[in-house]
Parts: C-alpha cells; sequence; structure tokens
C-alpha cells in the first residue's frame, strides 16, 4: 500500500510540475532563514558548555556605579579586587576564588626577538589559580603549576602558530608591552591550552600571571577592580547562596567604609544606592551582560522575521493543496466508494507532503552552504554546518522540523479531502464550499499581513537609519582620527604631531565616539545638589570637536582662568541647572571646590542612538578630580590627510618602537554605530522581498486556480455579453477585498511593532505615514498585476471551447 501511495504522490508531483515547484522551492526558501537562524541560535547558546565541569563554576557580580555608562548601579562583572579574599574566608562552598583582568584598550604588544611587534587582543592577567577554576586541557605545559611563577604566560593553540609557526613553545620567551611607554616585561611561555570546541564569555587569547593579582591595593581609600570566579565541588542553589553572599558583602561594605571614615548609611542610603552581592552560573553569563541587552533580545526580530517566512512558505503550500482540491475531489470519491479507509487516505496526502518537504530541505542544506559565508560575516560569527561540534543536535532538529513541516502543512489539507462525501464529490457539489473557499481566503489575508508589515518595517527603519546617519551630532566629524594613546604634558610624540604640516589640533577628551568613559561627579547649584558627568579636557579638546556654542565662549589660552576653575557645560547640563548660566558658580567635591560656568555648548553624540547624552561640565584644570582618557584626537586642516598619518606612525615609531600605533577616524566610529541598524533593515529588506516574492506566487497559483473553476461561468457571462475587462475586473474584485483587508489589519500590527523598535533609540523620528501609504499602494499594485495576468488568459479563451470542455 505504502508503495501505491508513494506512487500516486510521485505521479501527482510531476503532472503539477509549476505548483509543485513554487511550493518546494517556497519551503526551501523559508526552511533556509529558519535554519540559518537555527545555526546562530546553537552557537550563541552554547557559550561556555566545552567541559561539564564548568557546571560548577560561577561568575561574581557585584552592584556598584563604577565606569557605568549614565552613572547609574548596574550588576558588573567587574568587582573590588578585596571581595576574593573576603569570599574565600567566609564562604566555604567556594573551592577556588580566582581573579582574572580582561584585555584592555586595543590589546597588548608581544614582541619576539627582534621581529616586528605584533598587537594581540583579549590578553587576561589572572591569579595562579585561574586554571584550578577553568578545566583547560593542556597540549604542552602542566595546568598545576603553569601560573606559579610572576612573569609566566599560557597562550591558547591558535596563537603560539600564529607567533611561532608552532605549539611546542613550553619555555621559549617574548616581551610583553602593555601600553606605549612601558618598558615591557620578559614573559616565559610556561603552557599551551586547546581551543575549546564551544565559544567563551571570558575569551582569551593568552592568559598571563604578573603578580599583580595575588595582591590587593595597599591604601584603604584605593580600589582595584577585576573579574572574580568561583569554583565548587558539586551545583549549588544560587538563590540560597546569594542571600549568604548579600550577607557577607554587607558586613564587609561596613567595615570597608568605616576604615575610609564614611558610614554605611551615607555611602548608600543618602546616594539612594544599594548593596548587591551575587554569583551567576557561567552558562548563563554570555546570556546577561552587564549593559547591553542579551543576544537572545537583539536577535528577536531576526526570530520574528524566519518564523513569518516560515509561515508564509507553509500558507502556500497550504492555499496550493486546498486549491487543487476540486482536481483531488474526484480521486477521493473513487477511492471511498471503492473502500479506500479515511487513514489511507489522509497517509497518502501526508506522504506527498512528506516528499515535497523532503525535497524542500535537501534544496535548503545547498541554500544553507552557499549562504553561510555571508550570513556568519554579517553577524560576526564563525557558523559551520556539516563541520559543526553540534551537527547531531542540529540533524535531530532539522529531523523535528521536517516533520512538523510535513504534519502542519499537509495535516490538514489531507483531513479536508478525506472527509470529502464521495456522493456530493462526484456531483460535482464541492466546488462552492464555504469552508474550502474560507480557509483559503484567510491563509492569503494571513500572507499578505506579513508581506505588508514588512514592507512597512522597511520605510519606517530606512527612515530612522537615514536620519541617523545625517543627523547634527552637535561636532564636526569629519578630518578628525582618534590616536588610541594618552595625552600627556610635554609628551615628545604629541609635540612632534604638533609640529606636522596639516595638523590643526592635538587635543584629549574621554568622549569620543568609540572609546567613551563616564566619570560620575555630584555638584551644588543653589543649596541643590547635582549628579553630572565630569570630563576632564585639554584645551584643544572642544576646538578639535567642532562644538558648537550656544552661549558664552570655550575654553581659550587667552584666559589664565581656564587652567584653574573654569567649566563648559552642555545644553543637557543647562537643562538641569536652569537658565542664564554663564558667569554663576558652583561646587563640588569634598573641599567643595568653586567652579565657575563660562559657556554652554550643544550636546554632542558620544556614543550611540539608543543612548540620551548625559549632562556634562568639560574643564580643564585637574581641580576636584580628572578623567584619564586613551584618545588623542588630531583635527587635520585639510581633505588630503593620509600623508600626514604617515607622518605621525614615523614619528610613534621613532618614540615607541615597541608598540603600534592603534588610530581610527571618527567617521568609521560614527558607522560602527549605525552598523546594528543597517544590519537589521538588510536582513528586513530581505526578508521582505522573498515574502512578497512568495505571496506573490501564491497569489499567482490561487488565480490560476480560480480561473479554472470558474471557466464554465465566465463562458456563459461572455455569450451573455459581458466584455473582457468585465470579467478580469470581476475576477480581481475577490482578491483585491482581501488585500484591503489584510492592509487594514497590517496598519495597527505595524505601527505597534515599528513604535516598539524606534523607542529603543533616545533620538528618532516621529512615527511616519508614508510607509504605510506606499506598502498598501504597492500591495494592491502587485495583486492586481497578478491576478490579472491569469483573468486576462480566461477572459479570452474561446467559450464554445470552454462549454465544450465542460
Amino acid at each position: 500500500m505504502f508503495k501505491l501511495n508513494l506512487k500516486i504522490a510521485l505521479r501527482n508531483l510531476f503532472k503539477n510540475k509549476g505548483y509543485a515547484a513554487i511550493n518546494i522551492g517556497g519551503l526551501a526558501i523559508g526552511l533556509t532563514a529558519f535554519v540559518l537562524l537555527l545555526l546562530f541560535v546553537n552557537h550563541e547558546a552554547n557559550y561556555d558548555k566545552w567541559s561539564p565541569e564548568l557546571k560548577n563554576v560561577y561568575q561574581v557580580r557585584e552592584y556598584h556605579d563604577f565606569f557605568t555608562p549614565d552613572n547609574k548601579q548596574y550588576w558588573q562583572q567587574i568587582n573590588e579586587s578585596r571581595i576574593a579574599g573576603v569570599l574565600k574566608e567566609k564562604v566555604p562552598q567556594f573551592k577556588y576564588v580566582t581573579k582574572a583582568s580582561r584585555g584592555w584598550g586595543d590589546g597588548y604588544s608581544i614582541k619576539i626577538d627582534r621581529n616586528a611587534p605584533v598587537i594581540v587582543k583579549d590578553i587576561v592577567d589572572a591569579d595562579s589559580l585561574f586554571f584550578k577554576v577553568f578545566p583547560y586541557q593542556f597540549i604542552n605545559g602542566d595546568g598545576s603549576t603553569a601560573m606559579n611563577e610572576p612573569n609566566t604566560i599560557v597562550l591558547k593553540q591558535s596563537v603560539a602558530i600564529q607567533l611561532f609557526g608552532t605549539d611546542k613553545v613550553v619555555g621559549k620567551q617574548l616581551k610583553l608591552v602593555r601600553w606605549r611607554s612601558d618598558e615591557g616585561n620578559l614573559m616565559t611561555i610556561t603552557g599551551v591550552v586547546k581551543n575549546p570546541s564551544a565559544s567563551e564569555s571570558l575569551a582569551f587569547t593568552a592568559v598571563i600571571h604578573t603578580g599583580e593579582r595575588e595582591k590587593d591595593p595597599d591604601q584603604i581609600s584605593s580600589s582595584n577592580y577585576t573579574g572574580i570566579y568561583a569554583k565548587t565541588e558539586k551545583q549549588i542553589d544560587t538563590n540560597v547562596l546569594n542571600k549568604t553572599l548579600l550577607n557577607v558583602y554587607t558586613d564587609y561594605k561596613k567595615a570597608l567604609l568605616k576604615a575610609r571614615g564614611e558610614t554605611f548609611n551615607d555611602f548608600y542610603k543618602a546616594k539612594s544606592r544599594k548593596p548587591g552581592l551575587k554569583v551567576l552560573p557561567l552558562s548563563e553569563v554570555y546570556s546577561n551582560p552587564s549593559f547591553s541587552e542579551n543576544w537572545l533580545d537583539k536577535i528577536k526580530p531576526i526570530i520574528a522575521l524566519s518564523i513569518f517566512l516560515l509561515i508564509i512558505s507553509v500558507i502556500n503550500f497550504v492555499n496550493l493543496a486546498t486549491a487543487q482540491s476540486v482536481q483531488r475531489a474526484k480521486e477521493v470519491g473513487v477511492k471511498k466508494v471503492l473502500g479506500a479507509y479515511k487513514k489511507q487516505l489522509v497517509l497518502q496526502f501526508l506522504i506527498e507532503s512528506a516528499i515535497q518537504t523532503l525535497s524542500a530541505l535537501f534544496i535548503t542544506i545547498i541554500l544553507v552552504e552557499l549562504l553561510l559565508p555571508s550570513f556568519s560575516s554579517h553577524f560576526d560569527v564563525q557558523l559551520s554546518f556539516w563541520h559543526s561540534n553540534h551537527l547531531l543536535p542540529i540533524i535531530a532538529q532539522l529531523f523535528g522540523l521536517f516533520v512538523f513541516i510535513t504534519l502542519l502543512a499537509g495535516f490538514y489539507p489531507a483531513i479536508i479531502l478525506a472527509k470529502y462525501n464521495p456522493v456530493k464529490v462526484l456531483k460535482g457539489n464541492y466546488e462552492s464550499s464555504f469552508k474550502g473557499m474560507a480557509l483559503r481566503n484567510g491563509l492569503v489575508v494571513l500572507q499578505f499581513i506579513i508581506a505588508v508589515t514588512f514592507i512597512i518595517g522597511i520605510g519606517v527603519m530606512y527612515k530612522q537609519n537615514s536620519y541617523m546617519a545625517n543627523k547634527d551630532l552637535g561636532f564636526d566629524r569629519d578630518k578628525l582620527i582618534n590616536i588610541s594613546t594618552n595625552y600627556d604634558t610635554d609628551d615628545p610624540f604629541v609635540e612632534s604631531v604638533k609640529r606636522i604640516a596639516g595638523v590643526k589640533y592635538v587635543a584629549t577628551t574621554t568622549q569620543v565616539m568609540g572609546n567613551t568613559f563616564n566619570t560620575p561627579r555630584e555638584l551644588t547649584f543653589n543649596n541643590q545638589k547635582f549628579d553630572i558627568n565630569a570630563v576632564t579636557v585639554t584645551m584643544d579638546a572642544l576646538p578639535a570637536l567642532g562644538v558648537k556654542v550656544i552661549s558664552g565662549r570655550i575654553f581659550a589660552k587667552e584666559y589664565a582662568q581656564d587652567t584653574i576653575n573654569s567649566v563648559v557645560i552642555n545644553q543637557a547640563a543647562a537643562n538641569l541647572l536652569g537658565k542664564n548660566l554663564v558667569g554663576k558658580t558652583f561646587t563640588s567635591g569634598s573641599n567643595k571646590d568653586v567652579f565657575q560656568i563660562v559657556g554652554v555648548i550643544k550636546n554632542y553624540n558620544n556614543e550611540s542612538f539608543e543612548k540620551a547624552v548625559l549632562p556634562t561640565i568639560y574643564k580643564v584644570t585637574h581641580l576636584g578630580g580628572s578623567s584619564n582618557t586613551n584618545n588623542l584626537l588630531v583635527r587635520f586642516d585639510n581633505d588630503h590627510y593620509q600623508s600626514a598619518i604617515k607622518t605621525i606612525e614615523a614619528e610613534w615609531k621613532k618614540v615607541y618602537p615597541d608598540f603600534p600605533m592603534m588610530y581610527t577616524s571618527v567617521e568609521d566610529s560614527f558607522q560602527k554605530e549605525l552598523k546594528p541598524s543597517l544590519r537589521l533593515m538588510q536582513i528586513v529588506v530581505l526578508f521582505s522581498v522573498i515574502s512578497v516574492i512568495l505571496s506573490l506566487l501564491g497569489l499567482f497559483a490561487l488565480s490560476t486556480f480560480m480561473a479554472k473553476r470558474r471557466t464554465k461561468e465566465i463562458a456563459i457571462r461572455k455569450i451573455l455579453g459581458a466584455s473582457n475587462l468585465e470579467l478580469i475586473n470581476m475576477l480581481n474584485r475577490s482578491f483585491l477585498i482581501l488585500v484591503i483587508i489584510a492592509n487594514l489589519i497590517s496598519w495597527p500590527i505595524a505601527f505597534i511593532l515599528t513604535r516598539k523598535w524606534l523607542e529603543g533609540f533616545a533620538y528618532r523620528i516621529e512615527m511616519p505615514f508614508w510607509p504605510f501609504a506606499i506598502a498598501t499602494l504597492t500591495s494592491v499594485i502587485i495583486a492586481i498585476l497578478t491576478v490579472s495576468l491569469q483573468a486576462r488568459k480566461a477572459a479570452v479563451n474561446n467559450p464554445v471551447d470552454a462549454l465544450k470542455y465542460e
């Protein structure tokens, strides 16, 4: 019986080759998007799952406001270093506690013998217990002793091969330079570890042991922040442990603040802060970043788009299967008369569905292999299908998807066809069944709702991205580069750069797009306290940025006071403090230093558009503290500055031969901030085009069947005098109503979704009307043209032939 059903299924597919191609091709496209997403989700969900021992490893997180983007408290991955010692002493559940500081800046410079220095990123400085907590597999060296001595380094296998051409490097030495003027440390390689099979939240290229992580600051008033990880003998209930940790942390903070001459209440309650310490299982660290959205929230729009695309593909399948019901109805009726059971008929139609789904999956795998490099590049990940470490789970997921799609796309049509009453069918009475028409019409409406929503989404995203790309940032980003280095007084490199032809300004500030640090300050103005962002700049920083002055002036060498206690504030700070602020003073700091406001500048965006510009004061003086930077701004006086950059690089090599110069243009940093939104828009555009094409293919096939089904009606109307145009309008009318209904439903859906997306931006457009109008007009025109092609074919046929056929 199975063999017979298979033969019938194949015969029907070859008999309706055009519709089978639409079905299989549509499913393949929808499945391709879904499988690519599946590969990405598997990659992201498998962080920190490369060893079974990791289930007993936890990351410690402290709730504080040090170095936060908006000066508010967050659960941060860096903790005050003394906490590690407290945990070792007070929490017996922890077998090992290790401190590990992530690599900072643009990386460290590594110099081997007389070779040119190479920048290596993600070098972690850890204490001697690091490999007691993290179970890395040592290819060379001994993990139990590799970190015992200072000035030792353990390399990842890939990095060892990159630097030396081999992983047999234990005992060799390299020079590690941590910043430009660092004399460097000679590091002995004590081990090489295998690259894990899955991604790591604490990703590193090498682990160094300088000895600095073994100790805490000597001064009670000083703090040092580092990552802290702990390992237990067995898995623990984090909810219970976190209650213990909070009590331990509270006692520790009370003792520390008392030693510093502060009280616990003044530090926390008076400033609306809260103490907090907790642990997270390592497997949850990547999905819970401190400041940004987790990976799942970021790709929710992509997940929705992929699912919608798959739904459209399935809708096409169901629509075409039910649309062919008239042709298959007589077959079912005859089989029932001959004694076929309902379950046999259902099985027959499910086999047909399975063949098409299997064919679509085969095409999908080919498309995935072709598209995977571009998809991986788009999301900055390394994905693989056949060479994936999770191939078996992926195959199991694809099998589940195959069964799901087969049942979803084939079960309903199979049930409908198998339910046919053989007497009615053989009389030809099912053609006008309201049930069959309602299903197809509903699916067409759903298909166009998705397609129109996609088109509206494209319009809104284009408008927002255009707004961001052309928004006045409050500063001039042209002819401006940012070198990753500090600005020191009387720095020979800085002095040499100032003398280079074409260089207009050389300055520094923490507020540069792509590399911003926010430092909170409390000030008192008109007997009121305000929390504000404070930035120490050089005299030429604001002119170098090309900021726009609203009132007063910016810093100038002509005013000696500017180096003593003058400040410039931005518009956000002015809105916070009040009006007519130029010339007024405020106090700040424990010594109640007095500062005078000499100017107000327009807000300038130094971070992404998701964040509002913070109220900020700018000062040249170091009075009241300073903001250390890793930015050196260089403004050129013309557009042809490449030769000047080469001269700057030559000067750098003279002064800092062991550390390569790293720089980026501020324009490139700006484009990098736009990249996530542009990526999402590109995906939406691609999926929208595919969804519209699939909807049109489905509509084309449905209109063909509609025209065939109404062959007799069209012939009679033509004989009675109906013109071709009237017949085309008649066939168009039913589909046009469906498309208009779909548009009316999609408008509120698209409005809610796009508004929610826009709310993620601190600076955004007002909801535009034209994407809604264009989406409606486009869908209506496309539907009319698609249906009209088929309607015209039916209308111009000879009615005598049609009636003879009927």
